[in-house]
């Protein structure tokens, strides 16, 4: 005996059962698998957790330890700023003086008075540090102010610092090139030894007078003194954390600072610094801690972490996760049973709806389909009907023009050669209707194939059709058209010229004016039709290419609608409109296809 089912309830069984069926098997297998691997599950999950309490320790540790170096760089530029900008300060502060002691006396002084005046002027601006002075040097390295009197008078242009640099040259370099600017070098502290130099940075501004500048700078060495200080005073009262600290050290394995409650003898200190005074992460059993180096300091700043608080919260979890595991199990068993009984309920449930709804569906669809199908043929005919109407208004027009002036001539009887060039006009009218039948029919699907056209030719051509319509407005038609060929469907393109040049002479009063360009640049064609007509209203500007729109009685609001589609999907090109005072500027543009 051979069952005859249905597709539909085929279809409705496999929707019910399938899920049941897969929700059952499913259930069975996740309950057996859940229960087995609870035990090993709670180890995993504890060693994950401690790993990942691990991981975020590590991540704080290397944050702060990160930000401290960070602050250490940025104070210590900060204070590198701070001497920079006193330099600055006090080298403008001296050619200030300098350049007003020379405009006010230099016409009223002799020479070596003013430049004594000026010298001891610049002789009483002092730094407010103990380190930082004011020199004046001439471009060929004599000096003429300096902190050490044995300097004064003697020339420096070839002296050296300790690397090499000739200083006085580097000044006269940048000078030259900026005239001032920063320069870095070695030189000895006047207080101090002479024979050990030391790093600075010093400002120079060149004068305007005597061919002589002015610079002024400061010793880093007591800066970073200063600096260190600060940092180290910082680290010891902000930087404490629960159940961590930090410590400062250097290459030498010398702690440079270390909380006071951290007792390193200097006998193991070497055997502690040698686990941690390492760049990056370390960690042992009892201890985590993270290193960074700043070489400008040979500093090792490292916080240190102890783990017994992250090992205690490990075993703390461990013991809830077994609880909650234990509690699961019963859980997820009582509701795998509740869910099977849910299920075979509400599977035969939907299975009768579901029989009653697919029935009426299909009915419904049938009945839907047939209507649309109709519905379509109908839109496509009406929307089709009026574009021709449209397209075919201006020939026929034309042709009853020519019939007219055809029984008027005959009457008068003209020559053969008159007749034909009536005849021809009408023939290429009837050819135009015959092709815009064929277009409008493939409208949304394009012949395979397009030719080359001459475009100049082509705007001719449609000029011809509204030639009527021209000359019964007297309007001036003024063209300006290049030699351009582009691969297009001929008849599309008169469409659109036909429809832009008929759209300008309706807008147009009699003896108006119709100005249609074409040319090529960089490989972009542009039309233009323009014309002094009364314009469009602002409110329509956006409507003008919509399908139907329209201010005249007479149209039915399609030509610019379908110029926009034939130039934009058929063209790949762009059509826009432009207002002018008065009247209106329709431009294509398309890139060159040949």
């Amino acid at each position: 005996m051979r069952w005859n089912v249905k597709p539909s309830f085929r279809l409705t069984t496999l929707i019910v059962l399938f899920p049941l069926v897969a929700l059952l098997l499913y259930g069975g297998l996740s309950h057996l698998f859940f229960f087995y691997s609870q035990r090993k599950e709670i180890k995993r999950e504890a060693l994950k957790y401690e790993q990942t309490l691990m991981d975020m320790e590590g991540n704080r540790l290397r944050d702060r330890v990160e930000n401290m170096v960070q602050f250490v760089r940025y104070y210590d530029s900060k204070s590198s700023n701070k001497i920079k900008k006193d330099a600055k300060s006090i080298v403008n502060l001296a050619v200030n003086v300098t350049n007003n002691l020379y405009a006010k006396y230099k016409d009223t002084l002799d020479e070596n008075a003013l430049k004594k005046m000026i010298i001891s002027a610049l002789e009483g601006i002092k730094f407010e540090g103990d380190l930082g002075y004011l020199f004046l040097i001439d471009m060929q390295g004599n000096i003429f102010v300096h902190i050490d009197p044995e300097m004064v008078g003697t020339n420096i242009m070839n002296i050296q610092d300790v690397q090499g640099k000739y200083i006085v040259r580097e000044f006269t370099k940048v000078l030259r090139e900026k005239g001032e600017g920063f320069v870095d070098y070695y030189w000895y502290i006047v207080s101090e030894d002479r024979k050990e130099m030391h790093y600075k940075i010093s400002y120079v501004k060149l004068l305007d007078c005597y061919n002589w500048y002015v610079g002024a700078g400061e010793y880093l060495k007591y800066m970073k003194r200063d600096v260190r200080k600060d940092i180290l005073t910082y680290i010891k009262d902000n930087h404490q954390f629960t159940d961590g600290y930090f410590f400062v050290s250097n290459s030498k394995h010398k702690i440079i600072y270390a909380p006071d409650d951290i007792n390193i003898s200097g006998e193991t200190k070497k055997d502690f610094l040698a686990g941690y005074v390492q760049k990056g992460l370390y960690r042992d059993k009892h201890y985590m801690a993270y290193t960074d180096y700043i070489p400008e300091y040979d500093w090792y700043i490292t916080a240190v972490e102890n783990l017994k608080s992250i090992q205690k919260n490990s075993d703390f979890q461990k013991k809830q996760n077994e609880l909650k595991r234990e509690a699961n199990i019963k859980i997820n068993y009582y509701l795998m049973l509740f869910t099977w009984v849910i299920s075979i309920l509400l599977s035969l449930y939907l299975s009768s709806i579901l029989n009653r709804k697919l029935k009426n569906y299909e009915s419904r669809l049938k009945e839907t389909n047939e209507k649309l199908v109709f519905q379509s043929r109908q839109a496509l005919l009406g929307e089709l009907l009026p574009m021709i109407a449209h397209q075919w208004r201006q020939p026929i027009n034309k042709i009853a023009s020519i019939l007219a002036l055809l029984r008027f001539n005959v009457d008068k009887k003209v020559g053969c050669d008159k007749l034909d060039a009536y005849y021809k006009d009408m023939e290429n009218n009837i050819e135009f209707m015959s092709e815009t039948i064929d277009d409008f029919r493939t409208f949304y699907q394009p012949k395979d194939q397009s030719s080359v056209e001459d475009l100049k030719a082509l705007i001719l051509k449609s000029i011809e059709f509204v030639e009527g319509s021209i000359r019964k407005k007297d309007i001036q038609l003024y063209t300006q058209l290049e030699e351009v060929s582009y691969s297009l469907y001929q008849n599309e393109f008169l469409q659109v010229m036909i429809n832009l040049i008929k759209n300008a002479v309706d807008s147009l009063p009699v003896k108006g004016k119709i100005k249609v360009v074409l040319n090529q640049k960089n490989h972009i064609v542009t039309i233009i039709v323009e014309d002094n007509g009364k314009g469009i209203d602002p409110q329509n500007i956006e409507k003008v290419f919509d399908p139907y729109f329209t201010t005249k009685e007479d149209s039915m609001g399609l030509g610019l609608y379908m110029t926009k589609i034939i130039i934009e999907k058929h063209m790949s090109g762009t059509v826009r409109i432009e207002q002018l005072s008065p009247g209106t500027r329709f431009i294509i543009e398309f890139y060159q296809n040949t």
